[in-house]
């Protein structure tokens, strides 16, 4: 799922010590070099690996001055990548791999694009070449309420014709705030506060009115788009990208949904994006390691002074004191004891995506159509528009075929839906199968409107204070805003944003700017 289109949010990131001179009776007195500061990253997905990438930018073991940084990227699993998973189709990675989770960015995704390019990695479209490629369908369990061709000229007529002027209204606005937003997060300047607080950043960024109300209240009350453009387009892009309704989805969220041009994917599959910031940042890498604990002790430095410090341990026992936590995985999901007020925060809810990969022959007649007819992507009606469906129930979210096989007349399928499918189910969307493979994940928070600004989980978990400018923050916090591959490595940026502020107010840090620096 997962149109993994987005455009969001900014952080910045910097860190220094200084070297203290005084000349008495022709003596020149140094002070006790301060000790190498440790940063422990909790998580090896966009957030956590990229944070290691900026983190080295940022504090770079070259620099003549400033403050050094040591970094470890602890992992559970024993792969990078998060949620941007892959598997092998049949079991059988000669036929190639599939992407699971985190499918796609889209063009203006510039941490993500600039990282392919830099880390040399290919870019593809969304589905390899098949025989008949039709592109989207929207049905709604008896008929498809409108689908494409693949003329580009025949479908935007065919656009407008149903949804009239909404659409190029919609365009317009989306634009606007894309745009704006772009500008803001995408600068390269280093006096732009981070934000400490998830509410700051909305005010930074103008997003209030855009994650307080929802998706159907903003397009169809405030701004007077039609309820068939909202209900049928729209809300067919929210539910592909978030398996999400307008009337439960704040219009951010929408808004990202919406903003699809320019599609891509890796290669291969893009947790190798992840792979290259991690491996690229010279932090110690830690596969296969459960962080099970984080608490503050003190510690006394060099020059005497006492030192706020963290001990991570991890599932075997073993402990290590770190000058700051990084954790960059789901508060909820990582499972970390941590005896700080503020991370005892109730967690955003999440939305379980069943996704369910079939190697198989379809039967086109369960949508009425015949195989040179079948839409390549078809998506479901949501809320009102489930009458037809048995039960009002849908069958599946999304149906995309990604692979066609000559020799056997099988494709590829993959979808999602918000339960598990059932086996008779699956039988009638196919007429035989090979292969099926399942996988339930927490992919993403429900993005329900917030209008409180202490809903929102907190950034700063410890720490960060007027007694220490060591601490502990929660780099996945924004994605109670925002969830995208690209907003993650935005996110993290911030992060090192604060480290810098904090860590290089007594010393000259190199210049930060938009985190790549010279690095490739």
């Amino acid at each position: 799922m997962r149109i993994a289109h987005s455009v969001f949010v900014a952080s910045l990131f910097a860190l220094i010590l200084p070297l203290l001179q005084a000349a008495d009776y022709q003596q020149t007195v140094l002070s006790v070099p301060p000790r190498e500061k440790r940063v422990a990253i909790i998580g090896g997905g966009a957030a956590g690996t990229s944070a290691a990438y900026w983190l080295k930018n940022a504090f770079p073991a070259t620099a003549k001055s400033g403050v050094r940084v040591s970094t470890t990227l602890y992992e559970r699993n024993d792969y990078l990548g998060g949620r941007s998973t892959v598997i092998p189709i049949k079991d059988d990675p000669e036929l190639g791999l599939f992407e699971l989770g985190a499918s796609i960015f889209i063009e203006r995704n510039f941490n993500l694009a600039n990282a392919t390019k830099r880390f040399g990695l290919n870019l593809t479209g969304l589905t390899e070449e098949l025989p008949f490629e039709r592109g989207l369908g929207i049905w709604d369990g008896k008929d498809f309420l409108f689908e494409e061709t693949g003329n580009k000229y025949w479908d935007m007529a065919k656009l407008l014709w149903r949804y009239g002027y909404s659409l190029i209204r919609f365009n317009n606005h989306l634009e606007s705030i894309i745009s704006r937003f772009a500008d803001l997060v995408y600068h390269g300047k280093d006096d732009v506060s981070p934000f400490y607080e998830v509410d700051t950043a909305l005010g930074q960024f103008g997003l209030e009115t855009l994650l307080n109300e929802t998706s159907s209240d903003y397009l169809e009350k405030r701004h007077g788009y039609s309820e068939l453009f909202v209900r049928e387009l729209i809300q067919t892009a929210t539910r592909a990208n978030y398996g999400q309704d307008v009337q439960l989805l704040h219009s951010f969220g929408a808004l990202v949904s919406m903003a699809a041009s320019g599609a891509w994917a890796t290669e291969g599959g893009n947790y190798q994006i992840f792979e290259q910031f991690a491996y690229r940042s010279g932090a110690e890498i830690k596969l296969g390691s459960t962080v099970v604990s984080i608490h503050n002790t003190t510690e006394v430095d060099e020059s005497g002074h006492y030192v706020k410090s963290y001990v991570v341990t991890t599932e075997d026992g073993v402990d290590a004191v770190y000058d700051a936590v990084l954790l960059a995985s789901p508060m909820h999901l990582a499972g970390i004891d941590m005896p700080f007020p503020n991370a005892q925060h109730a967690p955003r809810e999440y939305h379980t995506v069943h996704v369910t990969v079939i190697a198989g022959v379809i039967d086109p007649s369960y949508f009425g159509r015949t195989a040179e007819t079948m839409p390549t992507l078809i998506v479901t009606t949501g809320d009102p528009l489930t009458s037809n469906f048995e039960n009002g129930e849908q069958p599946f979210t999304t149906f995309g075929i990604h692979k066609y096989f000559d020799d056997s007349g099988e494709s590829v399928v993959k979808m999602f839906s918000s339960k598990p499918m059932s086996e008779s189910e699956l039988d009638k969307l196919f007429t035989s199968r090979s292969w099926t493979y399942r996988k339930a994940w927490e992919a993403f928070p429900k993005l329900f409107p917030i209008v409180e600004a202490k809903e929102w989980p907190p950034v700063v978990l410890h720490g960060f204070d007027d007694d220490s400018n060591n601490g502990v923050l929660y780099v996945n916090a924004f994605e109670s805003c925002i969830s995208t591959m690209e907003t993650e490595t935005l996110a993290s940026k911030n992060a090192i944003r604060i480290l810098r502020e904090q860590w290089c107010q007594d010393t000259s840090c190199v210049f930060f700017g938009d985190g790549w620096g010279d690095s490739m």
